[in-house]
């Protein structure tokens, strides 16, 4: 807000009286027909702005029009019933409209006049009213906390158009305006925390309150060094947060670094703060010197060293530094050991010996933790939170790593359903072992085999979302084209692997389809497919015809399957 009205101020500053002219114009112009009244209207109360702000605000009836639609909600609370009370009495009527999961039910009626009294409030604060604007604020969120007994209200998540950051940002910097300076930090950390409660996004800040009024913020200096004495006295991530960015805003990238360097063991994030600022001032030498120190520092089980890692990463790229990049993913892979952490050891190291031994120190590394898994606790984001190992990252470590029959070993231990999750590798590995006794490449794979594949690489990265599961994705298929280049089985270990794959698909095929799972029908028949594909390109095409007879008889009255066989059959090359 604050950039915006600067922005606001530059640009008429540099208008000339004609210039405004043309752009009121220019507004007039694009004003729908309906708006036309009103438009007239704002024109006529910037004629007199004491009146005009008097009459916006309606400074006399804001907070009792809060009030009166305060009691009117909570009558409409009071006589409110649950769904199937509803249906009993009145059927399908306009009662009996809202779900029990609907937070918001009846209450539609209250969005738009809500929306207006937040917008008067807007308005009090804009227009330097900051008593009223507190205390219309405070209101308005206790309206918004309001629900009836089955838990249905209106939320501020509910008003269209309204921006809940900034509407308590302007809460929370009346507050700070209004309360006399020896008691502003006490009463600022209360209203934080009362507003981070409600607030569906990361923690308020104090450079909110800076940004939301082009005014100056009031006695900064004396209150950021009392605010900063209070927060030392508190506990908890919230004030971490908070005294952390006081510092910033009161001592700069120096204030940081004495920060990390005194408190940084019981404040980690302090080490990032003082990177991020080194970084955004282009000193990417002092990042690399800072971060070695801080790992140094931390202890070995904290999850954020990874955070820490990243930024040594990072300095150490724009360095060309390539030993403290390598050092530095795998100090990260070692704090969280996840997936995506194993793709950037494995494209950090050229092909070659040097990235195989890489792999196997991953793969012993990973089961020493599955063997001996930290305490998982519960915090507010993934810098801190440990990453439990999951089984189908320790199998492709293993795959990447070249210990086939590792991974052949953790995967024959699993259960033949349960493929999607991630903690099941099972279906990865016969994935692997059908692509490799195939003979192609990953990207010249016949139809239903290459679909299996895709299937479960994407079965690996389904613990994220998004982009960063496409991402993940491909990555995998980049590794793993890499991977089939330089590895081979000989005959005699293909004959026992292909036997062993071929069970697994058996005994998965008759789990799904004989405990009748029909959504996983075309997941059996892809299968099915993909082995007989496997069986053509090794020259077997009888054996391949056999292997999907065999399965076509075995469930002859299961016509769905039938069906999804058919299709997957078709699929198939001659």
């Amino acid at each position: 807000m604050k950039d915006f009205w600067e922005a606001v101020e530059r640009r008429l500053a540099a208008c000339s009286t004609d210039e405004l002219r043309a752009i009121l114009r220019a507004m007039a112009r694009e004003t729908r027909p309906t708006g036309r009244q009103a438009f007239l209207e704002e024109l006529d109360r910037a004629e007199d702005a004491g009146d005009a702000v008097r009459r916006a605000l309606q400074q006399d009836a804001l907070l009792s029009d809060i009030e009166d639609l305060a009691e009117e909600l909570e009558a409409a609370m009071a006589e409110a019933e649950p769904s199937e009370e509803r249906y009993e009495r009145y059927g399908w009527g306009e009662w009996s409209d809202y779900d029990e999961e609907d937070s918001l039910g009846p209450y539609e009626e209250f969005v738009e006049p809500l929306v207006e009294l937040l917008d008067r409030a807007r308005a009090a604060f804009d227009y330097g009213h900051l008593s009223l604007a507190r205390e219309a604020f405070g209101k308005l969120f206790e309206v918004l906390d309001l629900e009836d007994e089955y838990g249905r209200g209106v939320r501020l998540s509910d008003l269209s158009g309204v921006d809940a950051g900034e509407a308590y940002a302007r809460y929370v910097r009346a507050v700070y305006e209004t309360e006399p300076l020896e008691r502003r930090p006490e009463a600022l950390l209360a209203h934080m925390r009362q507003v981070q409660l409600g607030l569906d996004r990361p923690r308020p800040m104090l450079d909110d309150l800076v940004q939301i009024s082009p005014r100056s913020l009031p006695d900064r200096e004396r209150f950021l060094a009392g605010w900063i004495a209070y927060l030392r006295t508190q506990s908890g991530s919230d004030a971490d947060a908070w005294l952390r960015e006081a510092v910033r805003l009161s001592q700069g990238t120096p204030g940081l670094e004495a920060l990390a360097r005194t408190e940084g063991q019981a404040r980690p994030r302090a080490y990032l703060d003082w990177f991020t600022a080194l970084e955004e001032e282009g000193r990417h030498s002092e990042v690399l010197a800072g971060a070695r120190e801080a790992l140094r520092a931390l202890p070995a089980e904290l999850p954020i060293r990874a955070a820490v890692a990243d930024h040594l990463c990072a300095a150490a790229a724009r360095l060309d530094e390539t030993e403290a990049l390598r050092a530095g993913r795998w100090e990260a892979f070692l704090a969280q050991p996840s997936l995506s952490r194993l793709l950037d050891l494995w494209d950090t190291v050229p092909a070659g010996s040097e990235r195989t031994a890489l792999m196997r120190q991953a793969v012993h590394y990973l089961r020493d933790r599955l063997a001996h898994p930290p305490e998982i606790a519960w915090e507010r984001d993934d810098l801190e939170r440990v990453v439990p190992v999951r089984k189908s990252v320790l199998a492709h470590a293993c795959l990447l790593a070249g210990e086939l029959e590792t991974a052949r070993k953790i995967a024959a231990a699993e259960r033949v359903l349960g493929w999607s999750s991630g903690d099941n590798p099972q279906g990865l590995v016969v994935a692997f072992f059908l692509v490799l006794l195939s003979g192609n490449a990953p990207g010249a794979l016949p139809p239903n085999l290459a679909q299996f594949w895709r299937r479960r690489l994407g079965d690996s990265s389904a613990a994220w979302f998004g982009s960063e599961q496409d991402e993940l994705q491909v990555r995998l298929e980049r590794a793993y084209t890499e991977r089939f280049a330089t590895v081979a089985l000989s005959g005699e270990s293909q004959e026992r692997v292909l036997s062993w794959c071929l069970d697994v698909a058996r005994r998965r095929i008759d789990a799904i389809v004989g405990g009748q799972h029909r959504a996983s029908y075309d997941k059996a028949a892809t299968l099915t497919t993909a082995c007989a594909e496997v069986l053509q390109l090794r020259g077997d095409k009888a054996g391949a015809a056999a292997w999907v007879n065999e399965v076509r008889t075995r469930f002859p009255r299961h016509r769905a399957f039938q069906s999804e066989l058919r299709t997957a059959h078709a699929r198939m090359e001659p």
